[in-house]
Protein backbone atom coordinates (compact mmCIF):
# COMPACT_ATOMS: atom_id res chain seq x y z
CA UNK A 1 0.00 0.00 0.00
CA UNK A 2 1.21 3.56 -0.66
CA UNK A 3 2.63 5.37 2.35
CA UNK A 4 5.18 8.21 3.17
CA UNK A 5 8.82 7.94 1.92
CA UNK A 6 9.61 5.69 4.72
CA UNK A 7 9.27 2.67 2.29
CA UNK A 8 12.55 1.85 0.21
CA UNK A 9 11.84 2.33 -3.26
CA UNK A 10 10.60 -0.67 -4.96
CA UNK A 11 13.19 0.54 -8.15
CA UNK A 12 15.37 3.18 -9.64
CA UNK A 13 14.77 3.71 -13.25
CA UNK A 14 15.82 6.84 -15.55
CA UNK A 15 13.89 9.46 -16.60
CA UNK A 16 14.34 7.87 -20.12
CA UNK A 17 12.71 4.90 -18.51
CA UNK A 18 9.57 6.70 -16.94
CA UNK A 19 8.96 8.92 -20.17
CA UNK A 20 8.97 5.90 -22.42
CA UNK A 21 6.35 4.01 -20.24
CA UNK A 22 4.51 6.98 -19.99
CA UNK A 23 4.62 7.35 -23.71
CA UNK A 24 3.17 3.64 -24.25
CA UNK A 25 0.80 4.44 -21.54
CA UNK A 26 -0.53 6.79 -23.70
CA UNK A 27 -1.12 5.60 -26.73
CA UNK A 28 1.41 7.38 -28.19
CA UNK A 29 4.31 4.99 -28.98
CA UNK A 30 1.54 2.59 -31.20
CA UNK A 31 -2.05 3.11 -31.03
CA UNK A 32 -3.91 1.19 -27.98
CA UNK A 33 -7.14 -0.10 -30.39
CA UNK A 34 -10.45 -0.48 -28.74
CA UNK A 35 -13.18 2.04 -28.92
CA UNK A 36 -13.25 5.70 -28.22
CA UNK A 37 -14.47 5.24 -24.85
CA UNK A 38 -12.20 2.67 -24.50
CA UNK A 39 -8.83 4.87 -25.36
CA UNK A 40 -10.10 7.96 -23.26
CA UNK A 41 -10.23 5.42 -20.28
CA UNK A 42 -6.97 4.03 -21.11
CA UNK A 43 -5.19 7.74 -21.35
CA UNK A 44 -7.16 10.23 -19.58
CA UNK A 45 -10.13 12.58 -19.90
CA UNK A 46 -9.48 15.21 -22.60
CA UNK A 47 -10.26 18.45 -21.43
CA UNK A 48 -13.27 20.17 -23.45
CA UNK A 49 -12.61 23.98 -23.94
CA UNK A 50 -14.90 25.14 -26.59
CA UNK A 51 -12.15 24.24 -29.41
CA UNK A 52 -10.21 21.81 -31.45
CA UNK A 53 -8.03 20.31 -29.01
CA UNK A 54 -10.09 18.02 -27.30
CA UNK A 55 -10.66 16.32 -31.09
CA UNK A 56 -6.69 16.84 -31.76
CA UNK A 57 -6.19 15.01 -28.04
CA UNK A 58 -7.85 11.82 -29.19
CA UNK A 59 -6.46 11.76 -32.68
CA UNK A 60 -3.25 11.64 -31.07
CA UNK A 61 -3.90 8.48 -29.94
CA UNK A 62 -6.57 7.14 -32.69
CA UNK A 63 -4.87 8.00 -36.29
CA UNK A 64 -6.97 9.49 -38.63
CA UNK A 65 -10.38 10.24 -36.29
CA UNK A 66 -13.07 11.92 -37.84
CA UNK A 67 -14.86 14.50 -36.28
CA UNK A 68 -18.28 12.79 -36.56
CA UNK A 69 -16.91 10.27 -35.40
CA UNK A 70 -16.14 11.92 -31.76
CA UNK A 71 -19.45 13.80 -31.78
CA UNK A 72 -21.51 11.17 -32.21
CA UNK A 73 -20.36 8.59 -29.51
CA UNK A 74 -20.97 12.26 -27.48
CA UNK A 75 -24.56 12.39 -29.16
CA UNK A 76 -24.85 8.64 -28.06
CA UNK A 77 -23.48 9.21 -24.38
CA UNK A 78 -20.57 6.70 -24.87
CA UNK A 79 -18.77 9.60 -23.55
CA UNK A 80 -19.98 12.48 -21.54
CA UNK A 81 -19.14 15.69 -21.42
CA UNK A 82 -19.18 16.91 -17.51
CA UNK A 83 -17.79 18.87 -14.79
CA UNK A 84 -15.01 16.97 -13.30
CA UNK A 85 -11.85 17.23 -10.92
CA UNK A 86 -11.26 21.16 -10.09
CA UNK A 87 -14.60 22.01 -11.64
CA UNK A 88 -13.04 21.46 -14.84
CA UNK A 89 -15.48 20.14 -18.08
CA UNK A 90 -13.96 16.87 -19.64
CA UNK A 91 -14.98 14.01 -22.09
CA UNK A 92 -15.68 11.31 -19.52
CA UNK A 93 -16.38 7.45 -20.24
CA UNK A 94 -20.13 6.70 -19.45
CA UNK A 95 -19.22 3.81 -16.48
CA UNK A 96 -16.95 6.72 -14.63
CA UNK A 97 -19.87 9.23 -14.88
CA UNK A 98 -21.47 8.48 -11.70
CA UNK A 99 -17.97 8.78 -9.57
CA UNK A 100 -17.35 11.66 -11.26
CA UNK A 101 -19.78 13.98 -10.56
CA UNK A 102 -19.88 12.64 -7.26
CA UNK A 103 -16.12 13.91 -7.12
CA UNK A 104 -17.46 17.27 -8.48
CA UNK A 105 -20.17 17.38 -6.75
CA UNK A 106 -17.71 17.19 -3.30
CA UNK A 107 -15.92 19.76 -4.59
CA UNK A 108 -18.33 22.26 -5.86
CA UNK A 109 -20.33 21.81 -2.62
CA UNK A 110 -17.31 23.16 -0.60
CA UNK A 111 -18.03 26.37 -2.06
CA UNK A 112 -21.07 26.39 -3.68
CA UNK A 113 -23.19 26.03 -0.22
CA UNK A 114 -21.41 29.19 1.18
CA UNK A 115 -22.19 30.94 -2.02
CA UNK A 116 -25.53 30.19 -2.23
CA UNK A 117 -26.17 31.39 1.64
CA UNK A 118 -24.77 34.87 0.50
CA UNK A 119 -26.92 35.48 -2.39
CA UNK A 120 -29.90 34.11 -0.82
CA UNK A 121 -30.49 31.08 -2.27
CA UNK A 122 -32.43 28.25 -0.24
CA UNK A 123 -32.53 24.60 -1.32
CA UNK A 124 -35.95 24.31 -1.54
CA UNK A 125 -36.20 26.91 -3.94
CA UNK A 126 -33.30 25.24 -6.35
CA UNK A 127 -35.62 22.07 -6.14
CA UNK A 128 -38.96 23.71 -7.51
CA UNK A 129 -36.54 25.21 -10.41
CA UNK A 130 -35.33 21.87 -11.23
CA UNK A 131 -38.89 20.34 -11.48
CA UNK A 132 -40.08 22.92 -13.70
CA UNK A 133 -36.97 22.41 -15.62
CA UNK A 134 -37.73 18.72 -15.77
CA UNK A 135 -40.61 19.06 -17.17
CA UNK A 136 -39.84 21.32 -19.78
CA UNK A 137 -37.25 18.89 -21.02
CA UNK A 138 -40.09 16.55 -21.71
CA UNK A 139 -40.50 18.69 -25.10
CA UNK A 140 -36.54 17.98 -26.16
CA UNK A 141 -33.49 19.50 -25.35
CA UNK A 142 -33.21 23.09 -24.86
CA UNK A 143 -30.52 25.23 -24.18
CA UNK A 144 -29.98 27.76 -21.52
CA UNK A 145 -31.30 30.32 -22.75
CA UNK A 146 -33.96 28.93 -24.76
CA UNK A 147 -35.06 26.63 -21.25
CA UNK A 148 -35.20 29.99 -19.45
CA UNK A 149 -38.00 31.59 -22.05
CA UNK A 150 -39.88 28.08 -21.56
CA UNK A 151 -40.42 28.20 -17.80
CA UNK A 152 -43.11 29.90 -16.40
CA UNK A 153 -43.19 33.32 -15.42
CA UNK A 154 -41.46 33.59 -12.01
CA UNK A 155 -39.96 30.23 -11.64
CA UNK A 156 -36.46 31.70 -12.11
CA UNK A 157 -35.55 34.26 -10.00
CA UNK A 158 -32.77 37.38 -11.04
CA UNK A 159 -30.08 37.60 -7.51
CA UNK A 160 -29.47 40.92 -8.28
CA UNK A 161 -26.46 42.34 -6.23
CA UNK A 162 -25.87 39.73 -4.28
CA UNK A 163 -25.88 37.38 -6.85
CA UNK A 164 -23.45 39.17 -8.72
CA UNK A 165 -21.00 39.18 -5.65
CA UNK A 166 -20.54 35.46 -6.02
CA UNK A 167 -21.13 35.35 -9.72
CA UNK A 168 -24.47 33.80 -9.84
CA UNK A 169 -26.86 35.96 -11.89
CA UNK A 170 -29.59 33.46 -11.02
CA UNK A 171 -30.95 30.53 -9.55
CA UNK A 172 -31.44 28.38 -13.24
CA UNK A 173 -27.82 27.79 -13.10
CA UNK A 174 -27.00 26.27 -9.83
CA UNK A 175 -30.46 24.18 -10.35
CA UNK A 176 -29.37 23.40 -13.48
CA UNK A 177 -25.62 22.13 -11.66
CA UNK A 178 -27.65 19.93 -9.24
CA UNK A 179 -30.01 18.23 -11.62
CA UNK A 180 -26.68 17.71 -13.32
CA UNK A 181 -24.73 15.99 -10.61
CA UNK A 182 -27.86 13.59 -9.33
CA UNK A 183 -28.04 12.22 -12.99
CA UNK A 184 -31.53 13.80 -13.92
CA UNK A 185 -30.12 15.79 -16.97
CA UNK A 186 -26.94 15.74 -19.08
CA UNK A 187 -25.18 17.75 -21.47
CA UNK A 188 -25.31 17.55 -25.53
CA UNK A 189 -23.79 19.72 -28.26
CA UNK A 190 -25.64 22.48 -29.91
CA UNK A 191 -24.93 22.10 -33.49
CA UNK A 192 -23.62 18.40 -32.70
CA UNK A 193 -20.29 19.52 -32.14
CA UNK A 194 -17.42 19.12 -29.18
CA UNK A 195 -15.64 22.87 -30.22
CA UNK A 196 -18.40 24.47 -28.62
CA UNK A 197 -19.32 25.44 -24.74
CA UNK A 198 -22.40 26.43 -25.99
CA UNK A 199 -24.65 23.27 -24.56
CA UNK A 200 -28.08 21.74 -24.54
CA UNK A 201 -29.80 20.22 -22.43
CA UNK A 202 -32.03 16.72 -22.19
CA UNK A 203 -33.19 14.44 -20.11
CA UNK A 204 -30.76 11.01 -20.25
CA UNK A 205 -31.97 7.96 -21.88
CA UNK A 206 -31.14 6.51 -17.85
CA UNK A 207 -29.85 7.82 -15.05
CA UNK A 208 -26.35 7.08 -14.78
CA UNK A 209 -26.57 6.26 -11.00
CA UNK A 210 -28.70 3.51 -12.30
CA UNK A 211 -27.23 0.13 -10.94
CA UNK A 212 -23.63 2.18 -10.44
CA UNK A 213 -22.01 1.44 -7.10
CA UNK A 214 -20.04 4.84 -5.83
CA UNK A 215 -19.09 4.46 -2.26
CA UNK A 216 -20.34 6.91 -0.15
CA UNK A 217 -17.08 7.50 1.69
CA UNK A 218 -14.68 10.60 0.25
CA UNK A 219 -11.66 8.56 0.82
CA UNK A 220 -12.98 5.59 -0.82
CA UNK A 221 -14.23 7.93 -3.73
CA UNK A 222 -10.60 9.32 -3.65
CA UNK A 223 -9.04 5.76 -4.33
CA UNK A 224 -10.83 5.62 -7.05
CA UNK A 225 -9.92 8.52 -9.02
CA UNK A 226 -6.18 7.87 -7.45
CA UNK A 227 -6.40 4.27 -8.97
CA UNK A 228 -7.53 5.81 -12.50
CA UNK A 229 -5.16 8.81 -12.10
CA UNK A 230 -1.63 6.64 -11.34
CA UNK A 231 -2.91 3.32 -13.97
CA UNK A 232 -2.63 6.63 -16.42
CA UNK A 233 -0.19 8.58 -15.58
CA UNK A 234 2.66 6.22 -13.31
CA UNK A 235 4.95 6.61 -11.99
CA UNK A 236 4.07 10.15 -10.44
CA UNK A 237 4.43 11.84 -7.10
CA UNK A 238 1.61 12.68 -4.82
CA UNK A 239 2.01 16.38 -6.05
CA UNK A 240 1.27 15.25 -9.44
CA UNK A 241 -1.64 13.66 -8.13
CA UNK A 242 -2.70 16.65 -5.81
CA UNK A 243 -2.61 19.21 -8.52
CA UNK A 244 -4.52 16.76 -10.74
CA UNK A 245 -7.46 15.86 -8.68
CA UNK A 246 -7.70 19.13 -6.33
CA UNK A 247 -7.23 16.84 -3.24
CA UNK A 248 -5.37 18.30 -0.35
CA UNK A 249 -1.96 16.49 0.37
CA UNK A 250 -3.79 14.37 3.65
CA UNK A 251 -6.73 13.02 1.19
CA UNK A 252 -4.62 12.10 -1.71
CA UNK A 253 -2.38 10.23 0.51
CA UNK A 254 -5.27 8.94 2.77
CA UNK A 255 -6.78 7.77 -0.70
CA UNK A 256 -3.19 6.13 -2.27
CA UNK A 257 -3.17 3.77 1.18
CA UNK A 258 -5.60 2.05 0.17
CA UNK A 259 -3.99 0.98 -3.31
CA UNK A 260 -1.48 -1.20 -4.17
CA UNK A 261 0.94 1.46 -4.95
CA UNK A 262 4.79 1.23 -4.36
CA UNK A 263 7.61 4.33 -4.31
CA UNK A 264 9.71 4.25 -7.26
CA UNK A 265 12.95 6.49 -7.63
CA UNK A 266 12.96 8.29 -11.33
CA UNK A 267 16.23 10.15 -11.58
CA UNK A 268 16.12 13.51 -12.84
CA UNK A 269 12.41 13.57 -11.61
CA UNK A 270 11.74 12.28 -8.20
CA UNK A 271 12.67 10.72 -5.42
CA UNK A 272 9.48 9.57 -4.48
CA UNK A 273 7.02 8.47 -7.09
CA UNK A 274 4.06 6.20 -7.28
CA UNK A 275 3.53 3.26 -9.41
CA UNK A 276 0.90 0.28 -9.22
CA UNK A 277 2.39 -2.44 -8.30
CA UNK A 278 1.51 -4.79 -11.49
CA UNK A 279 3.49 -2.21 -13.81
CA UNK A 280 6.83 -2.49 -11.75
CA UNK A 281 7.80 -5.95 -14.40
CA UNK A 282 7.33 -3.70 -17.05
CA UNK A 283 9.15 -0.95 -15.63
CA UNK A 284 12.08 -3.56 -15.44
CA UNK A 285 12.14 -4.56 -18.93
CA UNK A 286 13.98 -2.53 -21.71
CA UNK A 287 11.49 0.14 -23.16
CA UNK A 288 10.39 -0.99 -26.49
CA UNK A 289 11.52 1.31 -29.63
CA UNK A 290 9.04 3.63 -31.17
CA UNK A 291 9.00 5.72 -33.80
CA UNK A 292 6.05 7.33 -33.96
CA UNK A 293 5.79 11.12 -34.58
CA UNK A 294 2.92 13.13 -32.66
CA UNK A 295 1.22 16.63 -32.85
CA UNK A 296 -0.52 16.76 -29.46
CA UNK A 297 -2.94 18.89 -28.71
CA UNK A 298 -2.45 22.02 -26.18
CA UNK A 299 -3.38 21.18 -22.82
CA UNK A 300 -2.76 17.46 -23.42
CA UNK A 301 -3.01 14.53 -20.96
CA UNK A 302 0.59 13.60 -21.76
CA UNK A 303 2.09 16.86 -19.94
CA UNK A 304 -0.59 18.10 -17.84
CA UNK A 305 -0.37 14.87 -15.57
CA UNK A 306 3.42 15.52 -15.31
CA UNK A 307 3.81 19.26 -14.16
CA UNK A 308 4.17 20.61 -18.21
CA UNK A 309 6.67 20.76 -21.16
CA UNK A 310 9.89 19.91 -18.98
CA UNK A 311 10.16 16.79 -18.49
CA UNK A 312 10.05 15.54 -21.76
CA UNK A 313 12.26 18.29 -23.06
CA UNK A 314 16.08 18.43 -24.03
CA UNK A 315 17.29 20.51 -20.43
CA UNK A 316 19.55 22.19 -23.26
CA UNK A 317 16.48 23.91 -24.26
CA UNK A 318 14.54 24.84 -20.85
CA UNK A 319 15.08 28.40 -21.50
CA UNK A 320 13.38 28.85 -24.19
CA UNK A 321 10.38 31.51 -23.99
CA UNK A 322 6.97 30.35 -24.44
CA UNK A 323 3.34 31.79 -23.59
CA UNK A 324 1.25 30.33 -21.16
CA UNK A 325 -2.40 29.66 -20.04
CA UNK A 326 -3.75 32.37 -18.57
CA UNK A 327 -2.37 33.53 -14.90
CA UNK A 328 -0.66 30.11 -14.55
CA UNK A 329 3.49 30.81 -13.53
CA UNK A 330 6.56 30.32 -15.85
CA UNK A 331 7.51 31.13 -19.28
CA UNK A 332 9.68 28.88 -20.32
CA UNK A 333 9.73 25.42 -21.43
CA UNK A 334 11.81 24.27 -18.04
CA UNK A 335 9.56 26.37 -15.87
CA UNK A 336 5.50 26.28 -17.36
CA UNK A 337 3.15 24.45 -16.07
CA UNK A 338 0.57 25.11 -18.89
CA UNK A 339 2.64 25.55 -22.45
CA UNK A 340 -0.35 27.08 -24.37
CA UNK A 341 1.12 25.95 -27.90
CA UNK A 342 0.93 22.45 -29.54
CA UNK A 343 3.59 20.57 -28.80
CA UNK A 344 5.44 18.10 -31.26
CA UNK A 345 6.89 14.78 -29.98
CA UNK A 346 9.59 12.52 -32.01
CA UNK A 347 9.38 9.53 -29.87
CA UNK A 348 8.96 10.64 -26.40
CA UNK A 349 10.56 13.47 -26.65
CA UNK A 350 9.09 17.45 -27.29
CA UNK A 351 11.18 18.28 -29.98
CA UNK A 352 9.40 21.87 -30.99
CA UNK A 353 6.01 23.22 -31.85
CA UNK A 354 3.26 23.24 -34.16
CA UNK A 355 0.42 25.83 -35.47
CA UNK A 356 -2.29 25.98 -38.24
CA UNK A 357 -1.04 28.61 -40.92
CA UNK A 358 -3.96 30.11 -41.53
CA UNK A 359 -3.42 31.97 -44.89
CA UNK A 360 -1.61 29.41 -45.79
CA UNK A 361 -4.17 26.59 -44.92
CA UNK A 362 -1.34 24.25 -43.86
CA UNK A 363 0.44 23.03 -40.50
CA UNK A 364 3.22 25.10 -39.56
CA UNK A 365 6.15 23.19 -37.36
CA UNK A 366 9.55 24.41 -35.90
CA UNK A 367 11.94 22.39 -33.99
CA UNK A 368 14.55 23.48 -31.39
CA UNK A 369 17.41 21.07 -33.39
CA UNK A 370 17.64 19.97 -36.72
CA UNK A 371 15.85 17.09 -37.30
CA UNK A 372 17.34 13.85 -39.20
CA UNK A 373 15.85 13.80 -42.68
CA UNK A 374 13.95 10.36 -42.18
CA UNK A 375 12.40 11.89 -39.02
CA UNK A 376 11.81 15.04 -41.25
CA UNK A 377 9.81 13.72 -43.41
CA UNK A 378 7.88 11.89 -41.20
CA UNK A 379 6.56 14.99 -39.14
CA UNK A 380 5.83 16.73 -42.77
CA UNK A 381 3.28 13.58 -43.68
CA UNK A 382 1.94 14.10 -40.33
CA UNK A 383 1.53 17.60 -40.85
CA UNK A 384 -0.26 17.07 -44.03
CA UNK A 385 -2.95 15.11 -42.55
CA UNK A 386 -3.49 16.67 -39.59
CA UNK A 387 -3.85 20.38 -42.12
CA UNK A 388 -6.48 19.00 -43.65
CA UNK A 389 -8.46 17.67 -41.05
CA UNK A 390 -8.35 20.95 -39.37
CA UNK A 391 -8.80 22.90 -42.57
CA UNK A 392 -11.69 20.39 -44.31
CA UNK A 393 -13.22 18.11 -41.23
CA UNK A 394 -13.04 21.05 -38.05
CA UNK A 395 -13.12 24.80 -40.77
CA UNK A 396 -10.68 26.40 -37.96
CA UNK A 397 -7.95 26.14 -34.87
CA UNK A 398 -9.33 27.75 -32.34
CA UNK A 399 -7.95 26.50 -29.30
CA UNK A 400 -10.74 27.30 -26.70
CA UNK A 401 -13.99 29.03 -26.78
CA UNK A 402 -12.53 32.78 -26.57
CA UNK A 403 -9.35 31.89 -29.31
CA UNK A 404 -9.91 33.73 -32.49
CA UNK A 405 -7.88 33.93 -35.84
CA UNK A 406 -5.45 36.36 -34.72
CA UNK A 407 -4.42 34.31 -31.85
CA UNK A 408 -3.53 31.42 -34.10
CA UNK A 409 -1.54 33.76 -36.18
CA UNK A 410 0.46 34.79 -33.30
CA UNK A 411 1.00 31.37 -32.57
CA UNK A 412 1.85 30.37 -35.79
CA UNK A 413 4.14 33.20 -35.81
CA UNK A 414 6.24 31.81 -32.83
CA UNK A 415 6.29 28.62 -34.64
CA UNK A 416 7.82 29.70 -37.68
CA UNK A 417 10.50 31.73 -35.56
CA UNK A 418 12.14 28.75 -33.91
Amino acid sequence: MARSSTRAPALTISLERARAHWHRKQGLAEPLGGSLEEVVAATGWPRTLGGVDVYLALRARVPGLKRQQLDDVVAQSRLQVIPAVRGCIYLVPRPEVPLVLRIAEEQYRKRADREHEKAGIAPTELADVGEAVLKALRKGPLSTDALRKALPDGTVRSLGDKGKKVGISSTLPPALRHLEFEGKLERTLEGGRLDTERYLWRLPASNPFTGAKVPGEPVERHALIASLFFRQAGPATVENFTTWAALSQREARAAMEKLPLVPVVVEGFADEAWVLEEELAHLREKAPATSSVSMLAFEDGYLAFHGGPALFTDPKHHAWKVPVWGNTRGGTLGDARHMFMRSLFDGDRLVGLWEYDLDAGAVVFGTFDTLAPKRRKAVEALAEEVAAFLRDDMGHAHSFVLDNDEAVRERAAIVKAL
